[in-house]
């Protein structure tokens, strides 16, 4: 296989994407996704909550499923379907996505917090043996179920319509956006939670580049971002009346996706374009 830049290409199915399936890909999305997601923030009782929140959250994958049906066939959804689940791939690549970046960002967010006076809060550390029980579901039904739908679509056709650095900011704003009814539940402000999922973003789109095709280290790496904290606390406000998790993990995402910038900018000025995604014939 031929390389560019350190990552091998390989022939995979690529949706054929414009700005105009791009338009409908995100109104199918955020359209399913808060159709559930507001009623279950705002009149659904408890026990309910958690049902929609799930349901809601596989708006990304499902709109990408109708948007290349729509616009490119139905033998372009197997295609695609079979290229982004691919199970054979380095293993190295789920060990990444499921333990070694989630740990590097708990610690790494550990350790700002407790630069700033934070105290260990290990007593409400979940055991560890218990890590697999919580990023798995997470990865399949809360979080990274999201993926197939933002790195499995929209980064392939923005990366096609625009450079890699501007398609990783508007994901990142798009991703945010999605949130919006969740800010009151996450305590914190589209501001702020944008601040902190925009490099985020960056670090996930490169790690899927870095997939080979595969969407489950993503999902893996997504879920572990979601539950680390469960494993590595950082609970006291440290920083006063700002949301202290939304910030400090924001912070260590800027510093992480700077120096991923620094390492590989030609690739995001699109100088050196890495053409991951050849179509499957």
């Amino acid at each position: 296989m031929k390389k560019v830049s350190g990552i091998k290409q390989h022939l995979i199915a690529k949706p054929d994407g414009s700005w105009k399936s791009l338009g409908v890909y995100l109104g199918l999305a955020f359209g399913w996704t808060w159709a559930f997601m507001i009623p279950a923030v705002t009149i659904a009782p408890e026990n309910l909550y958690l049902v929609l929140i799930i349901i809601s959250a596989f708006g990304p994958f499902l709109a990408a499923i109708l948007t290349i049906r729509i616009f490119e066939g139905k033998e372009k959804v197997k295609a695609w379907l079979q290229t982004i689940f691919r199970f054979k791939i380095p293993w190295c690549l789920y060990l990444a996505g499921a333990f070694l970046i989630p740990l590097l960002i708990g610690s790494l967010q550990f350790g700002l917090y407790r630069m700033l006076g934070g105290s260990p809060a290990w007593n409400n550390a979940e055991p560890w043996f218990t890590y697999l029980f919580y990023l798995i579901p997470t990865a399949l039904l809360s979080g990274g179920n999201e993926e197939p739908g933002w790195r499995g679509y929209a980064l392939p056709v923005l990366n096609k319509l625009t450079s890699p650095l501007l398609a990783g900011l508007i994901l990142g704003v798009v991703h945010s956006l999605w949130h919006l009814p969740m800010m009151e539940n996450y305590q914190t402000n589209i501001f702020w939670y944008a601040f902190n999922l925009i490099p985020l973003t960056f670090l996930f789109n490169w790690f899927y580049l870095r997939s080979h095709g595969s969407i489950w280290p993503v999902m893996l790496f997504h879920a572990g971002t979601n539950v680390i904290d469960a494993f590595i606390p950082t609970p006291m406000n440290v920083l006063g009346t700002f949301e202290y998790g939304t910030v400090l993990r924001g912070i260590v995402y800027w510093i992480m996706a700077v120096v991923l910038f620094a390492a590989t900018w030609k690739y995001w000025t699109g100088k050196d374009r890495q053409e991951l995604w050849q179509v499957n014939s």
